[in-house]
């Protein structure tokens, strides 16, 4: 079973840095790059571990709804449908999570197969967790007992 999940966009202290290494690399590096740089320790890391487990999140196919990388936090990506698409594509995903707002508007109409909508892991809300843990057990009920 492929599970795939979206975020906004990819976050680095030093975007220009990153970027240079995507582009010197390709696309195989930048896949690779996402969950290194998600679970390295940052909040949303931190969060999806707590809510989702170590170990499914190792199982999940992590990518952003932009290939855009900020290093400001305020940053507002601009969704690419053309990525998406190549993205869903690509994993040909079972399920599919997105995180945060800008992720789920822009998956829903590119998506029609399992779909589930969750808060961004580092949103400032006070519910965040309890919505995020809410999320983690719908994924654990759409896998059931098999691993993904």
């Amino acid at each position: 079973m492929t599970i795939l999940a979206f975020l906004q966009n990819q976050w680095a202290r030093d975007p220009e840095r990153v970027r240079a290494l995507i582009e010197r690399y390709g696309e195989r590096y930048r896949r690779r790059l996402i969950p290194y740089a998600l679970f390295a320790g940052c909040a949303s890391g931190r969060n999806l571990n707590a809510t989702f487990g170590e170990e499914l999140c190792r199982t999940i196919h992590w990518d952003e709804v932009s290939r855009e990388i900020s290093g400001r936090p305020d940053f507002v990506a601009t969704p690419d449908p053309a990525h998406i698409a190549a993205v869903l594509e690509y994993h040909k995903p079972d399920i599919v999570i997105c995180f945060g707002r800008i992720a789920c508007d822009a998956v829903e109409p590119l998506w029609h197969g399992k779909l589930i909508g969750a808060p961004h892991p580092a949103a400032r809300q006070h519910d965040t967790m309890l919505k995020l843990g809410l999320a983690a057990d719908a994924l654990r009920n759409l896998i059931g007992n098999r691993n993904p």
